[in-house]
């Protein structure tokens, strides 16, 4: 049980770091999750994009 604990306290301790070299299996799902995070700050979900674009046509159309 000791070395569960160990292995999630060493798992909770990483942090994204971006220039990072041999990267291990932790280190890419962080990335991975890293990136899909901002990506949706940035862009927004997809139902927010539509909204939107559905303002955007009604003003046209106006």
């Amino acid at each position: 049980m000791a070395d569960k604990n160990k292995q999630s306290e060493k798992i909770a301790e990483k942090n994204y770091e971006p220039n990072k070299k041999n990267k291990s299996d932790i280190d890419k799902s962080l990335e991975t999750v890293h990136e899909q995070i901002n990506d949706t700050f940035n862009q927004g979900t997809i139902d927010e994009k539509e909204k939107q674009e559905k303002k955007k046509d009604e003003k046209s159309n106006s």
